[in-house]
């Protein structure tokens, strides 16, 4: 089972209000919301790939199993979906298309060198 501390220390990120929230959400398909369930199943389960005995390789299991289900889950979301509850602004603006007349035109560079001889 996770400690306490490295619990407070993924709440304290945010992950977990951004897994609630999307959670909630309509537009996340239902694949990715069985993810959630199930990571925490496999946390409170006594039964672990690598047993909690094991002082170090025991809690890394764990951490490992949630931080791949939260990635997993992040990346089966929409990407507009996981922009909006990120804060992020919506699909980037277009780039720039000149209005009006374009003239077109040569250039050259000319060195320092090159200068002197005009």
């Amino acid at each position: 089972m996770l400690r306490p501390s490295i619990l407070l220390l993924i709440w304290r990120s945010g992950v977990f209000r951004l897994v609630y929230r999307l959670m909630r959400d309509k537009r996340v398909p239902l694949r990715a919301k069985l993810i959630v369930p199930a990571a925490i199943i496999y946390l409170i389960v006594p039964f672990d790939i690598v047993p909690d005995i094991i002082p170090i390789s025991g809690l890394l299991d764990d951490i490992l199993a949630l931080i791949i289900a939260v990635g997993l889950f992040v990346t089966i979301v929409p990407r507009e979906v996981l922009s909006e509850h990120l804060g992020r602004s919506g699909p980037r603006k277009a780039p720039y298309k000149p209005q009006g007349k374009v003239i077109d035109g040569d250039y050259r560079v000319i060195d320092d060198d090159d200068a002197s001889t005009r």
